[in-house]
Parts: C-alpha cells; sequence; structure tokens
C-alpha cells in the first residue's frame, strides 16, 4: 500500500537534514530567505522547468508557515530525486501546530485534531484581504495528492497526517517530536499540470 512507504520510512529515519542523499538548505532566522534557497533546491535537483512554478507556490506556503507562525530557530527545505520521484522534507524546530493554534486563542484537542484542522484551513493569520496561509497549506495539500497522485504527510507533535488520494491516515507518532513540524511531500514531476486547478478549498475526513 502506498501509504506505508512514507509512513515506514519516516518512523526508521524522522529528521532527515544530515542525511547525504537529501540537497539540504536552511532557513535564515533572522530574514526570510525562502525566496533564495528555494530557487537553488529547484536548480540543484534540476526540477523540471513546466512544474517549477508549482513547486515554488508549495515552498513558499509551506515556508511562509514557519515564518508566520512557528517560532523556529532551525529550519530547512529539502528535496532528493530518486526512482523517478522527488521527495522534499519542510522542517522546524518551533512551537508545533497544536501550540500555534493555541496561542491564537483556538480551542484545540491534541495534536491529531491539530493537523487536521490546519489541512483543512484553520488559520492564525486573519488579516483583511489575505489568503490565509491555512488555506495555503489545504491548497498544497490538493496539489501534491490530486495533482500530481503524490504523497502528503505532516507531522508534529505526537500526531502524523498521512494523506495520498484514496485516504486520509491519522497515527500516534512513536517519535514524538518534542519540538517544531515536518512536512513530507512524495511526487512525480514528469507529468505537467496547471496548480489552479486545485486551488478549491478540500476538506480531509478521517
Amino acid at each position: 500500500m502506498k501509504e506505508k512507504i512514507l509512513l515506514e520510512e519516516f518512523k526508521e529515519n524522522p529528521r532527515i537534514t544530515n542525511e547525504n542523499k537529501y540537497h539540504v538548505k536552511k532557513l535564515n532566522v533572522n530574514e526570510d530567505n525562502s525566496f533564495e534557497v528555494t530557487n537553488e533546491l529547484i536548480n540543484e535537483l534540476n526540477i523540471p522547468k513546466q512544474n517549477q512554478n508549482t513547486m515554488k507556490f508549495i515552498f513558499y506556503e509551506l515556508t511562509g508557515n514557519i515564518y508566520d507562525h512557528s517560532k523556529f530557530s532551525e529550519g530547512c527545505i529539502s528535496g532528493r530525486l530518486i526512482n523517478a520521484q522527488y521527495d522534499f522534507r519542510v522542517a522546524d524546530n518551533g512551537i508545533s501546530i497544536k501550540n500555534s493554534f493555541k496561542n491564537a486563542g483556538y480551542e484545540i484537542e491534541n495534536d491529531s485534531d491539530a493537523l487536521i484542522k490546519a489541512v483543512n484551513g484553520l488559520s492564525t493569520k486573519n488579516d483583511l484581504g489575505y489568503i490565509e496561509r491555512g488555506t495555503g497549506l489545504n491548497n498544497t495539500v490538493n496539489i501534491v495528492v490530486n495533482g500530481f497522485d503524490g504523497e502528503f504527510l505532516l507531522i508534529s507533535g505526537d500526531a502524523i497526517l498521512y494523506i495520498n488520494s484514496e485516504k486520509v491516515i491519522s497515527q500516534k507518532n512513536p517519535k514524538k517530536l518534542s519540538t517544531g513540524t515536518i512536512v513530507h511531500l512524495r511526487v512525480d514531476l514528469t507529468t505537467k499540470i496547471d496548480m489552479y486547478n486545485y486551488l478549491n478549498q478540500i476538506e480531509y475526513r478521517l
């Protein structure tokens, strides 16, 4: 089954920042350098031009969440190409999704509750006229899962949320993260997609 690939790989190796197979780009805590590191990663991995803008959109959304909400001191985006598929991870050591929601005054039951609400559009950013980052995360899932027929894995606290085109799975994390959040994407970028076809809000249910 598809989901066992990412879930089992994560359990064996929850952090990949020191893994030689990955190209790792560190986020600057004091100044947003997501534009620079995103371009560097895209160039180093030779991401097909037909899907570069789509991946830039995804990277900007995910790194934007880190800068806006996580209060991190370390963060990175990383990627690799293996067996014709791209693996990407965006990770930080911040306050976790659950604590970000709680700090904003939301009632959150636990880490699992926080993750499913995050991908369904709940956001701590409510500026008038601003497209909320929560909506951006939902769009990211839509593009990865429904556009590229890929896999989406979100880890924070003691929870893991896995989504593919067939199912949504929530599990306890056997190696609870004491801080931070990890997003892992697995996609095949050989087929061009139009990301604007996947920017509608979709509700993901367990």
